[in-house]
């Protein structure tokens, strides 16, 4: 058989599910037909079309860039058919009936050509009997595919095969699942909701159980069930709202309908209360009311009693929330169990029964108990998996906690845990050598498996996919009970870790909360790329978790300033953080801070030279340096970034130079490199050899200045904070491979580093003025604050050069003393401190 190649996807359905699919299909740059029926009246198009703008509306955003819903091309299913013979994957994604979806295969199977693969997106119901619709003769190459929404965000992918799916067909779209469009797949068995639904929906299920019996509203289940069990903020409650409480009844009548013979089926029914809701059209965020509902800033929730809606107003117990925050899952399950309170009784309660369900269909509906937590885990963003979390807890006391609550009819279901879960030598499900499997190796086709290369799989352990896409994963989704280990140090630091995989190339992973930069951070990054010079090909900056970095942390760069531990600067610091968490009124907080600072302003402007120091030793090293981005890249984080030789960021990477949320602008080279790349694009852009700059220096100022960050790195590249050499990745797992193989590529071609640009044309005080211009319209129009107008000033000058005239060559030394002495002056001004005070107290950013 051939290698299949995924160049072209067609999407059928346009609803909320198929748009969504489509817009991520172009968010990895696949060619994608979008189909729908066509419209009674205008354009035929007209109903795929109306899905593509409401594409450009959704929050979060489906697309990259709303640039890109232009290359999703519409199809309607009357007169595009055709079109299907050139697509090597269809993925239906119509509305959950079988028979309308049997009819729409009947409808399209001629167009589809012998080497496509067809695929449908539902959530839950038979792929077997789907099947069974397709002609026989491309039966085997039919599967379900099964995203999560959103699926741009959700990880998890669900790939569940037929009887008569060719294992190699899976293999290959596996690897497309993972490698182009970034998802974790996890193969599922044939049965109702598959995995992570029939899980999920059974926890929400059981916790509406006990908040029933223990006479729990809806809004303190959700102050129970969200960050402090590592789940979302949405929680239970709200989670339904967004999902929509619609889409939730047909998940649980699926499960309702087809398994009679489940030992919890009797609770696979839907409340009154909730059928009310439906019945008066309140389906949750969709139409602005469900279970919850935004009057104006304030949140209101259902009262189950008066059935109205009351202020949400829950208060977690302060002995639970004690509990709650315990990290040792032993001692947190402990504490619920014994503790009286309703709260603690009704958590562990929920855990109690999630667990038991979990333990007696995991042999169901998964292949081994890995899959099952992943499944979780991605689908419903749980921090830990249901196993994870018994496993953690100690296996043998939760199963014996279980067993006993079972024989004293506590449980939702009165069925012993199944033998293998109670196997006294038993201390969890996920090893080193793999996770277990409690049923003999199924006979449908697994992860890795073509045809006769088919392993002997281990019967109780299963070890993850030996498929070659996942190689690319140096340090994959990490599980409970796997051992990881980071390489070899080469030197270690407090703050930073300088360490190798065996090759060449050095990477360099800070250890600092939200990996903000210190002044230890500067010390290390200086200290990697001498290292990396002088023994090393390239050197990779990698966090083996995001953010890539939040930034500067002014509190520990000010650590550079002190005179001595106590007296100096850092002590006054000290002293005041402790009186902005301790104190209401807040003391004299920053004040001191400042007043020190203004004393010592050469130590100061020195950590800020520093700073410049750093980012331009990335851009020059003799060795490429890659910035291997995910997640935030704000302010400090986003400044050594742009300064890397080459940037690789995932999809979900949020760049940006935020400086002015705190009163200051960016100083560690920001404010020069984008001056310095208006130049270059200006010069590209020349016209008979008249370089206009100041069209290129306003997009530029207008990210700085009104602190905009980019909502992907598509829109990073569009804003300028990534170039067209640097590159976007859409698995976040696959990251360090692909920097190295950045690294690689530059040194194949005997990499220098660039030639220091001495001739760099700036605005000159004509930019500066048509700026200030544009601002004081703004200030007198009451929408910025006169600091809002100092600061902008400020950025406004570094930008486009200072007083020089338009046109004027300067240098990289030049813009970075505008920039060191801008941000000095505003540090020491009143409202920068009272910002930077606000933002500290409050962590969120104050205009005055």
């Amino acid at each position: 058989m051939n290698t299949l190649h995924i160049r072209k996807v067609a999407v059928l359905g346009a609803g909320v599910m198929g748009a969504q699919i489509a817009a991520h299909l172009v968010n990895a740059n696949v060619e994608t037909l979008l189909f729908e029926l066509p419209a009674k009246e205008g354009d035929p198009n007209g109903n795929v079309n109306k899905a593509l703008d409401g594409l450009k509306k959704l929050d979060p955003a489906p697309i990259s860039s709303p640039a890109r819903v232009s290359y999703i091309e519409a199809a309607n299913y009357e007169q595009h058919l055709e079109k299907l013979r050139g697509c090597d994957l269809i993925i239906e994604a119509i509305a959950e009936r079988i028979d309308w979806k049997s009819d729409l295969y009947r409808k399209v199977a001629p167009f589809v050509n012998a080497n496509a693969i067809f695929a449908t997106n539902t959530s839950g119901l038979s792929i077997n009997t789907l099947a069974e619709a397709f002609p026989e003769n491309l039966r085997h190459r039919f599967c379900g595919i099964h995203f999560f929404n959103p699926p741009r965000y959700m990880h998890l992918v669900e790939l569940i095969p037929c009887k008569g799916t060719e294992a190699a067909l899976l293999d290959e779209l596996e690897t497309f699942l993972v490698s182009t469009l970034g998802k974790g797949v996890v193969r599922a068995k044939d049965t109702p909701n598959f995995i992570a639904n029939r899980i999920g929906v059974f926890s929400m299920l059981a916790t509406k159980h006990h908040a029933a019996a223990f006479d729990l509203g809806f809004d303190m289940v959700d102050a129970l069930t969200g960050r402090y069990l590592g789940r979302p903020k949405s929680a239970t409650f709200r989670t339904l709202d967004v999902v929509g409480l619609d889409v939730f009844a047909h998940v649980v009548n699926t499960m309702r309908e087809n398994l009679s013979e489940d030992p919890w089926h009797k609770h696979f029914e839907l409340p009154g209360w909730f059928q009310y809701l439906v019945d008066q059209g309140s389906l949750g965020q969709k139409t602005k009311r469900g279970i919850y509902q935004k009057i104006g800033k304030e949140i209101h929730v259902l009262d189950l009693h008066t059935r109205e809606y009351k202020l949400s107003d829950a208060k977690v117990d302060d002995g639970v929330k004690d509990i709650l925050r315990e990290r040792d899952w032993s001692k947190k399950l402990a504490g619920l169990r014994s503790n009286p309170h309703p709260q603690a009784q009704f958590l562990w309660a929920t855990f109690r029964d999630v667990f038991h369900y979990c333990a007696l269909h995991l042999g169901d509906i998964a292949n081994n108990a890995r899959d099952l937590d992943f499944a979780v885990r991605w689908g419903f963003g749980w921090d830990s998996g249901p196993f994870e979390i018994w496993q953690a807890a100690g296996w043998q006391q939760v199963a014996g906690w279980i067993s006993a609550d079972i024989a004293a009819g506590k449980a939702m279901a009165n069925m012993p845990l199944p033998a293998w879960s109670t196997d006294p030598t038993r201390t969890g499900v996920h090893t080193p050598q793999g996770s277990f499997a409690p049923s003999p190796p199924t006979p449908l086709p697994q992860a890795g498996e073509g045809g006769a290369q088919r392993r002997e799989r281990e019967p109780q352990y299963q070890p993850r996919s030996q498929l070659p896409v996942y190689r690319r994963q140096i340090y994959p989704d990490r599980l409970l009970g796997e051992t990881r280990h980071y390489g070899e140090t080469i030197f270690e630091t407090d703050e930073v870790r300088l360490w190798h995989t065996g090759d060449t190339i050095a990477i360099l992973s800070f250890k600092t909360k939200m990996h903000t930069v210190s002044n230890e951070v500067l010390d290390g990054i200086l200290r990697a790329v001498n290292e990396a010079e002088a023994h090393f090909s390239a050197l990779i900056l990698w966090q083996s978790e995001p953010p890539f970095s939040a930034g500067a942390n002014l509190l520990q760069l000010m650590q550079g300033v002190q005179e001595t531990p106590d007296t100096g600067m850092f002590g006054k610091l000290k002293g005041a953080v402790n009186r902005i968490k301790y104190t209401a009124a807040g003391g004299g907080g920053m004040g001191d801070l400042f007043n020190a600072a203004t004393g010592n302003v050469p130590k100061v402007e020195a950590v800020v030279a520093k700073f410049q120091q750093t980012s331009m030793r990335l851009k020059y090293a003799q060795i490429p340096t890659i910035a291997a981005v995910d997640g935030l890249a704000l302010g400090g984080g986003c400044e050594f970034s742009i300064h890397c030789s080459r940037i690789v960021a995932t999809l979900e990477s949020y760049i940006g130079l935020v400086e002015v949320g705190v009163g200051l602008l960016p100083a560690g080279g920001g404010c020069k490199e984008m001056a310095q790349r208006a130049s270059q694009e200006a010069q590209r852009y020349a016209i008979d050899n008249r370089v206009d700059i100041f069209p290129f220096v306003r997009r530029y100022f207008q990210n700085i200045a009104m602190g905009e960050v980019a909502k992907s790195a598509e829109l990073a590249r569009e804003m300028g904070y990534l170039r067209p050499s640097d590159r976007i990745v859409l698995n976040r797992f696959e990251l360090l491979h692909i920097a190295k193989e950045e690294a690689k590529a530059l040194n194949a071609t005997a990499y220098r580093p660039p030639l220091h640009q001495r001739q760099i044309a700036v605005a000159g005080r004509t930019g500066i003025a048509t700026l200030k211009a544009a601002m004081l319209n703004m200030r007198e129009g009451g929408f910025i604050s006169e600091h809002d107008f100092n600061i902008g000033c400020r950025v406004a000058e570094t930008l486009c050069g200072g007083d020089v005239e338009a046109g004027s060559m300067v240098d990289e030394d030049w813009l970075l003393d505008l920039e060191r002495r801008n941000f000095m002056e505003l540090l020491a001004t009143e409202k920068t401190q009272a910002r930077i005070e606000h933002m500290l107290k409050n962590g969120k950013p104050l205009r005055n």
